[in-house]
């Protein structure tokens, strides 16, 4: 008989109705709380997407787009990563100084130029030099109204830039700085004051062998005042003033050129003035002669077909190199640059008259040249200075002739040969700048603060050590009474009286008589106790003469006369250059 099995069951304090709900009432709970904790962090859950395989299969040119996009973005931020990176820097810099109150300048300096423009008149060896005068001012900015200064100069700098150095970028070998003058306005430490007329006079006298300030496309000279002034606390007050040095050449008479062609007869005439100036035009006249060649049934003519011209400016410089780069030179050697452009040209297909019956015939024409037909080119004026620096120019004119035969019998039939030559003529110009007036220093020399005293000078004073007019004293006279006779003689009452015989003929100076001769005391309102000598004219003059007005004398300028005697033109005789023209 099978055993039996016995089933023990526990207890439990609820049915098993209930314990279904009792689960739900569980999980319930739990999603409640779940849900408010999670309730202030997102009210709204983030719904689902595909993930990043399926979406790239749904959407495959999004991935591409979002690179590109991503790509713009990240340099994007690259750059304003870079951006903020220096603005940040900026900003700290700007943070780091903006606590510090930084002091504005104590004080500034201020020029007064009292001379008139700096224009050495003459050439080099002949110019007297250029007068600098002027005031420099101290203007006192300090909150204290007062600035102490240590030292106080001023220098007068010269600054030779080369634009072609040696050593390229190199300062020490294209700028060479040269003090010409030094001013020391204190010997001793000084205060200045805001209230106060801070002013220190100067003058300089530029000597005549100075070049010129030249801007040239190979070197340039400058000239400058650098005033420099150290304060107690060591702050610097500077400033810098340019000045413009020019040179202006006296016209003289017109220069006369003659040029040669062999192996023809050609011989070419060029007038030009002395001086040309960089604005404006000059006159150029030129002649042609020995253009016909008579033979015994026939001649040979050249006729002008086209005339060129042009005017070249030749710089030079000669590169000094600084101790740093001197070994890329020889020893004790230099560079020399040499540099050519046109200033202007043109060209003439007309506008001369030719003459072939003359002797020898004769070609004629005028035109007129410029140096600044061409914009974008300025012209510097001549400069030859001891540093290497030199600016020159030339006339350059080039004529084409051709040649034509024709018989004595009939000169109207004229048959080219098809031969032509191209005449070169080369002449030398002055460029200057404009004298004006030509009144130099000498002439008419402005106040130098070194020589004008402190007040108008004076009628003198007694003391002997005051100045070139002391010693002067006014005293009574105690000699012999003057005789006043001749005096009142001379000059009547009664304008309409007849002349007496000694005043008829009185217009040049008097000469004693005699003493043997006596005055009449009847003639004249002085004292007739005294015999005095009685005087005589001289030669004796009309009436006419006597009422003609005198002659007008003019002195005459300085140079005047020896200009007066080379008022012809000078004459420059040379040989100028032909060549065959070749025709295409």
């Amino acid at each position: 008989m099978p055993s039996r099995i016995q089933i023990h069951h526990g207890t439990s304090t609820s049915s098993p109705r209930q314990a279904p709900s009792t689960v739900n009432d569980v999980v319930n709970a739990l999603h409640r709380k779940l849900t408010a904790n999670h309730l202030e962090i997102s009210s709204n859950p983030p719904s689902r997407r595909p993930s990043f395989s399926m979406d790239s299969l749904l959407h495959p040119k999004k991935d591409k787009k979002h690179d590109e996009a991503k790509d713009g973005d990240s340099r994007n931020q690259k750059r304003l990563s870079l951006a903020g990176r220096h603005a940040s820097k900026s900003k700290d810099r700007v943070s780091s100084h903006s606590p510090r109150v930084v002091a504005a300048q104590p004080g500034r300096f201020e020029m007064v130029i009292e001379s008139p423009p700096l224009v050495l008149y003459g050439t080099p060896t002949t110019s007297t030099g250029a007068l600098l005068s002027g005031r420099l001012k101290l203007l006192i900015d300090d909150p204290t109204r007062e600035v102490r200064l240590e030292k106080f100069t001023m220098v007068l700098r010269a600054t030779i830039i080369t634009k072609k150095p040696v050593g390229k970028d190199c300062k020490d070998c294209s700028e060479k700085i040269d003090d010409i003058k030094k001013w020391e306005f204190l010997s001793e430490p000084k205060t200045f004051y805001a209230d106060e007329d801070n002013q220190f006079p100067y003058s300089y006298l530029f000597p005549g062998h100075l070049p010129a300030s030249t801007q040239s496309q190979l070197a340039a000279i400058q000239y400058s005042l650098v005033a420099t002034a150290t304060t107690s606390h060591g702050e610097k007050i500077v400033l810098s003033h340019p000045l413009t040095l020019q040179r202006a050449i006296q016209p003289g008479p017109d220069k006369s050129s003659i040029r040669i062609f062999p192996p023809t007869n050609l011989t070419g005439r060029v007038q030009l003035p002395p001086i040309v100036h960089p604005i404006g035009v000059f006159p150029v006249t030129m002649s042609m002669s020995g253009v016909v060649e008579k033979r015994a049934e026939s001649q040979v003519r050249w006729r002008l077909r086209k005339m060129a011209w042009r005017i070249e400016e030749h710089s030079k410089v000669i590169s000094t190199p600084c101790a740093k780069h001197a070994h890329k030179v020889s020893e004790g050697k230099s560079i020399l640059h040499s540099e050519t452009r046109v200033l202007g040209n043109d060209e003439l297909k007309g506008g001369w008259k030719t003459d072939f019956d003359t002797i020898g015939g004769e070609i004629n024409m005028e035109f007129e040249a410029s140096l600044a037909t061409k914009s974008h080119h300025k012209a510097s004026c001549d400069v030859e200075s001891a540093t290497g620096i030199e600016v020159k120019h030339n006339l350059v004119l080039e004529l084409i002739v051709a040649e034509e035969f024709c018989p004595n019998k009939n000169p109207s039939l004229v048959t080219p040969t098809g031969a032509a030559r191209v005449l070169r003529m080369q002449f030398g110009l002055v460029v200057t700048e404009r004298a004006g007036m030509g009144i130099s220093w000498d002439e008419e020399m402005p106040p130098v603060y070194e020589d004008v005293p402190p007040s108008p000078p004076g009628y003198g004073s007694s003391d002997r050590n005051d100045g070139a007019w002391g010693g002067a004293v006014m005293e009574d006279y105690d000699g012999p009474e003057l005789e006043y006779e001749d005096l009142e003689t001379m000059h009547s009452h009664n304008p309409h009286a007849p002349p007496s015989p000694r005043t008829s003929n009185t217009g040049p100076p008097m000469r004693d008589r005699p003493h043997n001769m006596m005055r009449d005391s009847s003639s004249g309102e002085g004292p007739s106790r005294r015999l005095s000598p009685v005087r005589r004219p001289l030669a004796g003059l009309t009436n006419d003469e006597l009422g003609a007005e005198p002659p007008q004398y003019a002195l005459r300028p300085t140079g005047e006369a020896q200009d007066q005697q080379n008022n012809d033109p000078v004459d420059d005789y040379g040989e100028g250059t032909s060549s065959n023209a070749h025709r295409g």
